[in-house]
């Protein structure tokens, strides 16, 4: 039984690896990024709704640049 338990959780490991490789590095940025709307900006305090209104995010083309940067400069 213990090998059985060891296999299946060997093979469960592998089926989760699997279903995050398959998305690609700009669909998890995307998928990530918080999203920003009036109806959740008015849930906030008049002084951070705008601030939350102007909030944008960043493109995953501008996110790849500064992260380029960031490693040139270290590099």
């Amino acid at each position: 039984m213990k090998n059985q338990s060891s296999v299946l959780k060997f093979f469960l490991t592998v089926l989760v690896f699997l279903s995050f490789s398959g998305c690609s590095s700009k669909e998890l940025y995307e998928s990530t990024q918080p999203k920003y709307n009036e109806s959740e900006c008015r849930k906030l305090p008049p002084h951070q709704y705008d601030e939350c209104i102007n909030q944008e995010a960043k493109t995953y083309e501008e996110y790849q640049r500064e992260r380029q940067d960031i490693i040139d400069k270290k590099g």
